[in-house]
C-alpha cells in the first residue's frame, strides 16, 4: 500500500534521528514493555481497575501505598486511536511515584472497534471516576496528561463544556490542577485520505467536532484555575509540530494559563515520553515541578 507525502508528514517513526523508521518503533515498544513490566513488579499498585464495561476500559493505579492526600497523575496512550495500551504505558511511573505522587494509566477501546466519538466518551467517564475517586480520598491535585492520540482525548476535555459544567456542579473540577499534551494530534483533517484513517472510518460529523484546532470556540467560556502545557519534540512530524503551535494558539483563547513548549536536542515523539523515566529531563522536571508546588 502506497503511502502520500502527507501521511509522512504524520509518521512520527520517520522522523527520529536515533534510528530508522522501524528500529524506533522496536526501541519504543521494548522500553514500554519493560518500564511497566518493572514498574509493577517494585511499586504498590492495583491493576485494572473498572470505569467501564468492556475489557479495554480499565486503568492502572501505581503507588497505592502512598498517602490518601498524594497528588495524582493521569496519563493516556497514544497510537491513532488504533494501538496502545495502559499496559505498556507507565513511563512516568517509577519517578513520579518515588515523589510521592500517584500515576494511573488509562486504557481504551479502540478503532475500528469502536468509533472516536466512543473513545473520547471513555476517557471523559475514566477521568470523571478518577476525580471522584480522589475526591473521596482527599487528593491535592490531579494532573492529566496525553501522549500523541492520547493528548487528543486529553484535550477533549477542555473542549467539551457540558463535561466542565457537570465537574464543576458536582464539586469535582476544582482537584483538576493542569493538563500537558505530549506530541498530540488536534486535527483529524490532515489525515483524511492517509492509510492513517482507515481503521478510524470518520464521518464528516467526527472530523468538525473533534478537529480542535479548528473549531470555533469564540464562545466557549473561558477555563480558569487551570494549566495547559502543549509540548513537542524538535524530531517529531512536521504535522504534528505545527498541529502543538495551533493548539497552543487556540487554547490561549480559551485557557488562562498556557505554556507551549518545544524541545530541542532532536528529541523525537518517542523519547519524549521514554524520558519521563529521567528525573533531569526537562519536561519531567517541569511536570514535577508544577504538581508537587501547586
Amino acid at each position: 500500500m502506497s503511502i502520500s507525502a502527507q501521511e509522512i508528514n504524520y509518521t512520527p517513526s520517520k522522523w527520529s534521528k536515533r534510528f530508522d523508521e522501524t528500529q524506533v518503533l522496536m526501541h519504543y515498544y521494548k522500553f514500554a514493555k519493560e518500564i511497566t513490566a518493572d514498574a509493577r513488579k517494585s511499586l504498590k499498585c492495583k491493576l485494572n481497575v473498572p470505569y467501564g464495561t468492556t475489557e479495554r476500559t480499565k486503568y492502572d493505579i501505581y503507588g497505592t501505598d502512598l498517602p490518601k492526600e498524594s497528588p495524582i497523575f493521569l496519563f493516556i496512550h497514544g497510537g491513532y486511536w488504533q494501538e496502545g495500551s495502559k499496559d505498556i504505558a507507565a513511563f512516568a511511573a517509577p519517578i513520579f511515584v518515588r515523589k510521592g505522587i500517584k500515576v494511573i494509566t488509562i486504557g481504551y477501546d479502540l478503532c475500528p472497534n469502536v468509533k472516536l466519538g466512543n473513545i473520547i466518551h471513555q476517557v471523559k467517564t475514566a477521568v470523571e471516576h478518577i476525580l471522584k475517586y480522589a475526591s473521596s480520598l482527599g487528593c491535592r491535585n490531579i494532573w492529566v496528561s496525553g501522549h500523541s492520540a492520547g493528548a487528543h482525548l486529553a484535550a477533549s476535555l477542555l473542549f467539551d463544556e457540558l463535561w466542565l459544567d457537570n465537574m464543576t456542579k458536582e464539586g469535582h473540577l476544582n482537584l483538576l490542577k493542569g493538563i500537558v499534551l505530549i506530541g498530540g494530534v488536534f486535527n483529524l483533517k490532515p489525515l483524511v485520505d492517509t492509510n492513517i484513517s482507515t481503521a478510524l472510518k470518520l464521518t464528516k460529523d467526527e472530523i468538525d467536532t473533534y478537529s480542535f484546532t479548528t473549531l470555533n470556540t469564540k464562545n466557549n467560556t473561558s477555563v480558569q484555575q487551570l494549566k495547559v502545557i502543549v509540548t513537542i519534540g524538535q524530531c517529531d512530524s512536521p504535522g504534528l509540530i505545527n498541529e502543538s503551535r495551533e493548539c497552543a494558539q487556540k487554547l490561549v483563547t480559551m485557557v488562562d494559563h498556557v505554556e507551549y513548549i518545544f524541545l530541542r536536542e532532536n528529541i523525537d515523539h518517542f523519547d519524549i515520553v521514554e524520558k519521563l523515566t529521567d528525573e533531569e529531563f526537562v519536561l519531567t522536571k517541569l511536570i514535577l515541578n508544577n504538581i508537587l508546588h501547586e
